[in-house]
């Protein structure tokens, strides 16, 4: 269930004197959850499971427990080894830790002692209506599930609780919803003016009026929507353009009220071997576009300038000979020649190879150790120069031969750039 859904399970749903609202939040759920709830988890839904993996049960566990005992991360210098929970940031993640929360839930509501006539749960976020004096007895039950496991706790105060993007309060013996932003909401969306897809101005557009919607009772409507406008038009959407979508959106979600999510039997699977992915310039990659999609291809735009080019994260520098998924050039110390490749390794491994490859027999020399060999020249290793980032091995080799191509005087045998189209020489040229 999404989270645009829960409100509308919420709204209308009847509320006694004697029970209260309360939401139950895990504490730092992925870094603690148990390798031993994880794989019961499996092994209960495995059925299920490998009807979708080539992989017996023992090797699907297997794998987990890989992933799951092989998390390493380096800060000042120093490496570290996650010894407990899953990963932060790994798509396995989400995934478990879904499953665990689904069996600790399962098992705890059974063992209550009273009934709980609401309950919803997103993630590792829950909110609860129960008796007014079985606060305790719930706290309890789903602390005592396991010791990694514990949970903090939030009552309804003055009659009303936040739980993800709404606030539900209690009127007239029954719940309504409302949108809810925290205090630290700026108000801060993409700008008319920047350099992004119209398209994506025009989805914030409409996330926003569903967000108004779609979260709140009929009651805030007009409050919410006219929140909406201010919104936009402090990140400098015309007036008229902002009137104009929203009041379109409104006849959409009007007319299918009932029916937000699209039926099942109504998706279609999306094509990814038809689409093409350009970098958006304005006034340039539109007319593109529309070329490529007369020949049935489908666009989709990456932004090459983002804020991350400008705002660092604040995480450790990685050093040089650490890089992985990269192009790089190493340069001859004694002349003006230089060898480039790309590796999706640590730079520093690929390096050592390089330098250890003049001690094999000299019918497996690379081009380098012919280099090292014919002229007595050494190469800069504890300086290669790093070229390209690139993750996909695809468009690393394609930037490999690129590079080789627009360097003068490398190493390089001509056959390492046979690959690249003869288009790209007049590129070459300009760039």
């Amino acid at each position: 269930m999404s989270a645009l859904q829960k409100p509308n399970k919420i709204n209308n749903k009847i509320i006694k004197d004697n029970e209260i609202l309360i939401s139950l939040d895990v504490t730092s759920l992925f870094t603690n959850i148990p390798k031993n709830l994880v794989i019961a988890a499996v092994e209960k839904r495995w059925t299920d499971i490998e009807k979708n993996t080539t992989f017996s049960l023992n090797q699907f566990i297997y794998a987990i427990e890989t992933i799951l005992d092989s998390t390493s991360f380096s800060f000042n210098g120093n490496c570290f080894e996650q010894i407990f929970g899953s990963p932060m940031g790994s798509p396995l993640s989400p995934i478990i830790a879904d499953m665990v929360m689904d069996d600790l839930e399962t098992q705890c509501l059974k063992s209550l002692d009273f009934d709980v006539p609401l309950y919803f749960r997103y993630v590792d976020d829950i909110i609860a209506m129960i008796p007014r004096d079985k606060i305790d007895n719930i706290l309890s039950t789903f602390n005592n599930y396991h010791d990694r496991l514990k949970f903090t706790h939030e009552v309804e105060d003055n009659n009303k609780i936040n739980f993800l993007n709404t606030t539900v309060l209690r009127k007239d013996g029954t719940l309504i919803t409302n949108w809810y932003r925290k205090p630290t909401f700026s108000g801060r969306y993409i700008n008319y003016f920047s350099n992004h897809p119209y398209k994506y101005k025009i989805n914030t557009v409409i996330n926003l009026v569903d967000h108004a919607i779609l979260l709140s009772n009929d009651q805030f409507h007009g409050e919410n929507i006219n929140l909406v406008k201010q919104i936009l038009i402090n990140n400098c959407f015309p007036s008229d353009l902002v009137n104009k979508i929203i009041k379109k959106r409104l006849g959409y979600l009007k007319h299918h009220k009932n029916q937000i999510e699209p039926r099942a039997d109504k998706l279609t699977k999306f094509d990814v071997t038809s689409c093409i992915t350009l970098p958006f310039i304005k006034n340039l990659s539109e007319n593109i576009k529309d070329s490529l999609s007369k020949v049935g291809l489908n666009v989709l735009y990456s932004v090459p300038k983002k804020l991350n080019t400008i705002i660092k994260r604040g995480k450790d520098s990685i050093p040089k000979l650490k890089h992985t998924e990269i192009v790089y050039k190493i340069n001859c110390k004694n002349c003006q020649f230089s060898y480039i490749g790309q590796t999706k390794r640590h730079l520093s491994t690929r390096i050592k190879e390089h330098r250890n490859n003049i001690k094999m027999h000299e019918s497996n020399f690379s081009v380098i150790s012919k280099h090292r060999v014919e002229f007595e020249h050494e190469f800069d290793w504890d300086n290669p120069i790093i070229l390209h980032n690139e993750r996909h091995t695809k468009k690393r080799e394609l930037a490999e031969m690129f590079y080789i191509k627009k360097t003068n005087y490398t190493l390089n045998a001509q056959k390492d750039t046979d690959n690249l189209n003869i288009m790209y020489d007049k590129v070459i040229r300009i760039v």
